[in-house]
């Protein structure tokens, strides 16, 4: 019997189910580890992130599309970038409300997106037959999924980890020539540009969240 008919006759069973299950196990391990190794929490978010592309592309290679693998992908992406929001606001205390505001907007945007395509009728959340230019640009792009997601996963574990690792790391080094580029700046207009550019870089790469509130406008 071949593996496609084995596990057609139990969705739990499919393999981007299976691939899902293997996400959850690599960010709660990832959760675990993140005060013992950074290199190894770094590895199973990594990990995580391509199984996410992975997952997709054995449920069309295999055609085990379901609902339940629908729900499980939705929860498995918010799972692995609540985590991240949770670890940076305990070591970003000064950010924790807007930190715990994006992560409202990040779960109640993708809840009100899939609700809406429910309520539509659509097949997958990721089709948009009628809708904004940018919602159908990043759902309906491959590409531009795929990089946005990466861009902004990358960019809250790379906020964690110069938060917490040791000086001596290259991503603290370049921190330093940045610093010594801005001597001449007076410290505080120092700290509003910084908060400045990590409001911006998670905003412009989160920009898609504010869009689902359109479904209700």
């Amino acid at each position: 019997m071949s593996l496609k008919k084995m596990t057609n006759h139990n969705v739990y069973l499919f393999i981007p189910n299976i691939i899902g299950y293997i996400r959850v196990l690599l960010a709660l391990s990832s959760f675990a580890i993140f005060q013992k190794n950074l290199v190894i929490f770094c590895v199973f978010n990594a990990a995580n992130q391509l199984l996410d592309a992975a997952d997709g592309w054995a449920a069309r290679r295999y055609n085990q599309t379901s609902n339940f693998g629908k729900i499980l992908d939705q929860i498995t992406d918010r799972l692995s970038t609540v985590l991240l929001y949770l670890l940076n606001s305990n070591v970003n205390s000064e950010y924790m409300i807007a930190i715990g505001l994006l992560m409202i907007a990040d779960i109640g945007g993708h809840y009100i997106h899939a609700t809406s395509c429910l309520i539509a009728g659509n097949k997958s959340h990721k089709k948009i037959d009628d809708g904004d230019i940018l919602l159908k640009l990043y759902y309906e792009n491959p590409a531009v999924m795929f990089v946005s997601i990466v861009c902004y996963e990358t960019f809250w574990i790379s906020a964690y980890v110069f938060k917490v690792s040791a000086e001596h790391l290259f991503i603290h080094k370049l921190s330093k020539l940045k610093e010594k580029r801005n001597q001449h700046n007076n410290s505080s207009r120092n700290k509003i540009k910084d908060v400045s550019i990590y409001i911006y870089i998670a905003t412009f790469v989160n920009i898609q969240i504010l869009e689902y509130f359109l479904y209700f406008l």
